[in-house]
């Protein structure tokens, strides 16, 4: 999941850094004043912190050592005071100084405005291609560059810390949206004060594993000590009965159903009804899948509603239909009150990118991410997991 996010948001942080780690290494000699080149490796450096040039004294005799080696194979190899070979013992020189001066003697880099500016738009651009909406990837990246502009990272873990910044600024981002409410433990809250059954109505396409994941949250409540009933409400879909009645059968709950065409409100009432009689905690409804373009099937969805009455309306759509399911969901509700949003088939999407900005383009938050097929492959939403799928702390 979010493979093709992360490797483009990763080839563009790693570009990043080895920018400025030859930049590191490219800084002139000359820049430390000469008197500064010839201090032995036990006097401490002006400017640091007497710890560090204490801690780097030993590494830098070494360096010493070796310089000396250098210098002396040259000698051997080349007439002394050729051009050829004072030009070679320069380098020699060059090369090991210039090794140490961001490490032991700056400590750190400072990042360059041109480098940033270039590094933020490979990210736009890595984060547009994959599915993130422009609203969204511009809040994120007006934060980012917020924190590179005129930061120092130290020399020896600029990747480290540019990844560290990253992680930031997604969390900043995703942390900013409207935080969904936890269905289970709003199931108990509701059980605890005496409101039952609970009714969770579902919404969604057809094919975007709506039952399956009505399945998969009847399994979490049965695991909670909750009791459920589900409502086979799908009077539509071909199969669609069968499958709600296949699921309830292995999870061990019952299932009210009708027949084929018969009105999906009448079943989720009677569904309600049993719940009462029975006392039961939560009802399940399913529904027709539908386009949000198809004001038919809105209608009768609106009408599911009124006799339902649901306490939460929960829209299930599938994370690989990109930035087009904002657009179904923001339709749905000009019409529906929605809560909350499952996102399914997780594990299948290559971008994965909607899911960083589908609660910030709707407004409404994601309470799960389905991740497979089985009933324990339902992961209850967080920026934290979102940050550590998209930008892995290394």
């Amino acid at each position: 999941m979010f493979e093709g996010l992360r490797k483009k948001l990763s080839n563009a942080v790693k570009g990043f850094v080895k920018t400025e780690v030859e930049k590191a290494e490219e800084l002139p000699a000359q820049t430390i004043p000469e008197a500064k080149q010839n201090q032995t490796a036990a006097e401490p450096v002006p400017g640091i912190e007497q710890e560090k040039a204490v801690v780097h004294a030993a590494q830098d005799a070494e360096n010493h050592k070796v310089i000396h080696k250098q210098e002396t194979a040259v000698e051997q190899r080349h007439v002394e005071g050729s051009p050829k070979a004072e030009k070679r013992e320069e380098k020699l020189i060059k090369l090991s100084l210039t090794t140490k001066i961001k490490g032991a003697v700056l400590g750190s880099v400072t990042l360059n405005d041109s480098d940033i500016e270039r590094f933020v738009e490979a990210m736009k651009v890595s984060m547009l291609e994959s599915d993130v909406s422009y609203d969204t990837t511009e809040r994120f990246l007006e934060d980012l560059n917020s924190k590179l502009k005129g930061r120092k990272v130290n020399s020896r873990d600029i990747e480290k810390e540019i990844v560290g910044f990253v992680r930031e600024s997604l969390f900043d981002v995703l942390k900013s949206a409207k935080e969904g409410v936890k269905i289970v433990d709003f199931a108990k809250q509701q059980i605890a004060s005496g409101n039952t059954p609970v009714k969770i109505l579902f919404l969604g396409p057809n094919g975007t594993g709506k039952t399956t994941t009505i399945a998969k949250l009847t399994h979490s409540f049965k695991n909670n000590g909750i009791s459920v009933v589900m409502s086979a409400s799908d009077t539509f879909r071909a199969a669609a009965i069968e499958q709600m009645a296949i699921h309830a059968q292995r999870l061990g709950v019952p299932v009210i159903k009708s027949t084929y065409g018969a009105d999906p409100a009448s079943v989720a009432f009677d569904a309600i009804a049993y719940g009462k009689a029975h006392g039961i905690n939560v009802v399940m409804i399913d529904s027709a899948g539908r386009q949000e373009t198809n004001k038919n099937l809105i209608s009768e969805v609106q009408k599911m509603v009124k006799v339902a009455k649901p306490d939460l309306t929960v829209y299930v759509g599938e994370s690989i239909s990109g930035n087009a399911i904002a657009e179904q969901i923001k339709e749905f509700s000009k019409y529906i009150r929605i809560d909350g949003i499952i996102l399914t088939k997780l594990d299948a999407d290559a971008k994965g990118g909607n899911a960083l900005s589908i609660a910030q383009v709707t407004g409404i938050p994601v309470l799960f991410f389905g991740t497979g097929e089985s009933y324990d492959a339902l992961v209850p939403y967080s920026p934290e997991f979102v940050v550590n799928a998209v930008m892995p702390n290394n």
